[in-house]
Parts: structure tokens; C-alpha cells; sequence
């Protein structure tokens, strides 16, 4: 599996090169003799992983001094032939975008916003309009703060792009602002620090679709990024999805709580719906999406949701951040399966059951399974008690149950559900008065991870309750839970006690 995975994957990484923007044809591009690339259209280098407390610049093949120090590249700081070579200081490529007369523009019914990360320049009320730089300084302090700092450029400037946001094309390009070379775009599309997006019809998605442009730009500042598709649109659209406050304070990369609130984006509906069509992505099919797949809307949801998935899970969350430091060349590739390949079976299962039940305000941290395999029951142990709990998702009772033998298993205990506005207890035959999956709330529920299997028995669910006896289909750990909503684990209580006996013994 390691070798044919791996080749895979160092092929992708070497010939499906994430495209501009978001849709569209990828070109080829051939470096120049400094290192930048001729078309400002494609993809570049993006910046290294943060060292907290203090985030380090990137490294690229050599050495890298520290960007805050204004002397770190000054000539008389330099190596003597008698003294050990210094680090190479590393810049980003020089700021490039073009000027426009405003006044001009102006006269167009084009306007110019300006905050320290960003010119916007746009059409649409001014009202909405100027609150959209600011939204962009906090999201540049945030990809800092995950990715790590740019290199500074030669000039010592700030880093800043420019934005187009376009509700009347013609004027537009009747004022020049979309280059004549710019491939169409649908949605979004962008060039080093320059990036073009239309109008959208809600508030939430126009801020979602600038804050996802503007990550690309902030990945592909530097030159040679080959990480794939996936990731470079699944990290766009997790920056993308934020929260903002009535006090103008941005929250990324979130769980989406309602489709009310992030209008517009869908990304949890369109994966519930592909699932319920029969169409679920495994990690696999995702890995290996080529850059023209993502002219379909619903590849940017996959994309998102694995992206989510490996950025908030307790077990994967580091070994994915890893990843930031691994985008040029094939480095991607090599360090993900040295990460994710020994454990790629677990890894498999809960992503089935993740999209199988994601739902708004999906609890990943205590949905996260601790796999532990089971053992037998025998005649020094002809019975197994467990403790299940009602704040978490599936856990292992600990026992390996045989195909074709029978089980005999009881639960005791309360456990509360719900404190507002009263207390909900319930014991494990669960509370009628509301469902969750078709059964009633609190209802304890079983299911079987069979020895080699790819995780998809783990969809195949028991209703458990006060007691039941069952014959085992086939050879597995018995895994519990106490039926509840993916979003409303964090205010359950308590627990029960389950009791595991052979029932052929």
C-alpha cells in the first residue's frame, strides 16, 4: 500500500499543480533565471509552518535569518573569506501590482478602499464596501499566525494585495481592471498578491469568497509551490469560513452552525447531499482530484470537509500542521504519507462516519474515537463491564466479539442529556420525546468494527437499550454510544455501565 500510494502521490504532486483562483484550465509555467515566474497566474511558494511563540520566516533550501531584523541582509553584516558563511536571507518577489487613476475609476462608479493589506477596488455599495479591507487585516494576522511570517521584499515594504470586487463587468473592463489574458472566472481567480472575485447575493459569501482569494494569494507569494489541489482549495475555503462578531472581531476557520449564517457557502448540505446520492468520497479519491474536477462546486465542499476534518480532529491536528512546511516541490506528497500511512485505516473509518453524520455544529473533538481492539471473552473471563459516556461519540467496549456467537449485553445507569431549560435525564432506553438518527434520544447503541475492514461496518448500528441478546454477523470490536446529535455532545452527563456476557457459554 506504502509504494503505490506514495508513487501516486509523488506523480500528483509533480503534474496536478493547484490552479489559479477557483475553476479554470491549469497552464504550464517554467521558472525564470531568478526564480519568479513569468505568469503572475499561477501558483507560488507559500510560507513555512509558524514556531510559536516567535514565527520564523520560510526556508527555502538555505538558511533563513529572522525577517524582523532590518539589518538581516545589510552588506557589512556579510562573511569574510576568513569567517563561517552567514545564512541567506530570503525575499519575497517585488510588489508588482499595477496603479490606476482613481479619479478616473471614480467616474465609473468604481471606488478604491484601502487598509494595510488590501486596495480594494469595487462597485458595490460603499456602505458594504468599507467594511472589507479590515476583514483582511485580521485574516493576514491569522494565516500569519498559522503559516508563519513572509520574507520580507528588498524594498523593506508591507506586504498588500488588490482586490476587484465586480458587480458590473463592462465597467471593469472598460477601465482595464481585468487583464485581457485573466481566463474567466465564475466564482473568484487570482495572480501573486492581485485577485479578481464578482459580487455575491449574501453578505456572508461575498466576505467567505474574499477571505478564500486572499489565502491563495498569501500561500502562493513565493515561488515553487507544488502542493495539490485539494489542500490549496481545501485551506482557501477553511480560512474562507469565519464568524464575525457585531463588534467587527473575525473568527476563521470554524464549524458552520447554521446554513443561515453562512449563506451562501453550503458545504455541509452539499456533502450530506452526495453522500445521500451514494456519491461519499473516500480520502483517497480526494487526494488524488486533478485541478480541472474543481470546476464542480461540490469538490470544493470535499475538499473543505477533509481539510476540517484533519485541522480539528485531537489525533491528526499536529501531523496535518505539519504539512504548512511542506509545500514546494514534491515535499507534500512525502511527508503526508510519512504522517498518515501507518494509521491509514483508522484514519479511513472515522472520516466514513464523519461524513456520513456531519451536520451543523459537528463536535469533532468529542466525536474523535479512541480505537482500542477488543479481546475475547473465556472462561477466566466470561464477562466484560464498560463505562459509556454520554459526552462522547463511539468507544470501545473492549471486547472482541466472534462470528456466529451469540451476546448477551445490559445497561445500567442515568445520565443527563440536556440542562436548559430543565434537566434531561434519560437511562440507555433512551427519552421518546425527541430523536436523533430515527431513535429516541439517549438510546444506547452498538456497532461492530470487523478485523480488516475498511470502516464502513461501523455505519451498520444495533439499538442496544436497557438489554438485548444478538448473534455477532461477523468477527469484530464492539464499539457503544449513547444516541445523541454530532452537535449537542458537549452538554450531555454522566454514564452508563454495560455488562458483556457470551451468551453461548
Amino acid at each position: 500500500m506504502w509504494s503505490r500510494n506514495r508513487i501516486s502521490w509523488l506523480m500528483l504532486a509533480l503534474s496536478a499543480l493547484v490552479v489559479s483562483g477557483c475553476g479554470g484550465q491549469p497552464k504550464p509555467q517554467t521558472p525564470t533565471a531568478d526564480g519568479e515566474r513569468p505568469d503572475p497566474g499561477k501558483q507560488s511558494a507559500a510560507p513555512g509552518p509558524a514556531k510559536k511563540p516567535s514565527p520564523q520566516p520560510v526556508i527555502i533550501e538555505t538558511p533563513v535569518v529572522n525577517s524582523a531584523d532590518p539589518l538581516a541582509n545589510d552588506p557589512s553584516n556579510s562573511p569574510t573569506p576568513d569567517s563561517p558563511a552567514a545564512p541567506q536571507q530570503v525575499f519575497r518577489p517585488a510588489d508588482e501590482r499595477p496603479k490606476h487613476d482613481d479619479k478616473k475609476l471614480e467616474q465609473l462608479g468604481i471606488r478604491r478602499y484601502e487598509s494595510k493589506r488590501l486596495i480594494l477596488y469595487t462597485d458595490i455599495d460603499p456602505k458594504v464596501a468599507t467594511t472589507l479591507p479590515p476583514i483582511i487585516d485580521q485574516a493576514y494576522i491569522a494565516l500569519t499566525e498559522y503559516f508563519g511570517a513572509l520574507p520580507p521584499d528588498r524594498a523593506r515594504s508591507e506586504y498588500q494585495m488588490t482586490g476587484y470586487l465586480v458587480k458590473d463587468e463592462a465597467a471593469f473592463r472598460e477601465a482595464g481592471l481585468i487583464p485581457g489574458d485573466l481566463p474567466p472566472f465564475e466564482h473568484g481567480r487570482h495572480r501573486r498578491n492581485e485577485f479578481w472575485m464578482r459580487e455575491q447575493k449574501y453578505d456572508y459569501y461575498r466576505r467567505h469568497l474574499l477571505i478564500h482569494e486572499v489565502t491563495h494569494c498569501f500561500m502562493t507569494v513565493m515561488p515553487d509551490v507544488e502542493a495539490p489541489v485539494w489542500y490549496m482549495e481545501g485551506v482557501a475555503e477553511y480560512f474562507g469560513t469565519h464568524r464575525l462578531a457585531n463588534d467587527g472581531k473575525v473568527t476563521f476557520c470554524v464549524m458552520p452552525t447554521s446554513p443561515e449564517e453562512f449563506a451562501g457557502a453550503g458545504r455541509i448540505t452539499i456533502i450530506r447531499t452526495e453522500c445521500s446520492a451514494g456519491r461519499r468520497r473516500s480520502i483517497d479519491s480526494i487526494l488524488n482530484l486533478n485541478p480541472v474536477e474543481f470546476l464542480k462546486t461540490e469538490h470544493y465542499s470535499w475538499a473543505w470537509g477533509l481539510t476540517l476534518f484533519l485541522d480539528t480532529h485531537p489525533r491528526n491536528r499536529e501531523r496535518f500542521r505539519e504539512l504548512r512546511g511542506h509545500l514546494q516541490r514534491n515535499a507534500f506528497a512525502t511527508q503526508y504519507y510519512r504522517s498518515f500511512n501507518a494509521d491509514a485505516r483508522d484514519l479511513a473509518t472515522e472520516w466514513d462516519l464523519y461524513v456520513q453524520n456531519l451536520q451543523y455544529g459537528y463536535d469533532a473533538e468529542r466525536a474523535a474515537i479512541e480505537f482500542q481492539q477488543g479481546t475475547e471473552l473465556n472462561q477466566d473471563r466470561p464477562s466484560h463491564q464498560c463505562e459509556i459516556l454520554a459526552d462522547r461519540g463511539w468507544q470501545s467496549s473492549g471486547v472482541l466479539v466472534k462470528e456466529g456467537e451469540s451476546y448477551e449485553l445490559s445497561a445500567t445507569g442515568r445520565f443527563e442529556l440536556a440542562s436548559v431549560p430543565v434537566p434531561w435525564i434519560s437511562e440507555p432506553q433512551g427519552i421518546s420525546f425527541r430523536y436523533s438518527g430515527g431513535r429516541p434520544l439517549g438510546t444506547l447503541i452498538a456497532c461492530i468494527r470487523t478485523e480488516g475492514d475498511s470502516g464502513e461496518s461501523m455505519l451498520k448500528t444495533k439499538v442496544i437499550g436497557r438489554g438485548t441478546t444478538f448473534r455477532v454477523p461477523s468477527t469484530g470490536t464492539l464499539y457503544l454510544r449513547l444516541n445523541d446529535d454530532w452537535n449537542s455532545l458537549h452538554d450531555n452527563r454522566g454514564q452508563v455501565v454495560v455488562e458483556i456476557k457470551n451468551g453461548n457459554r
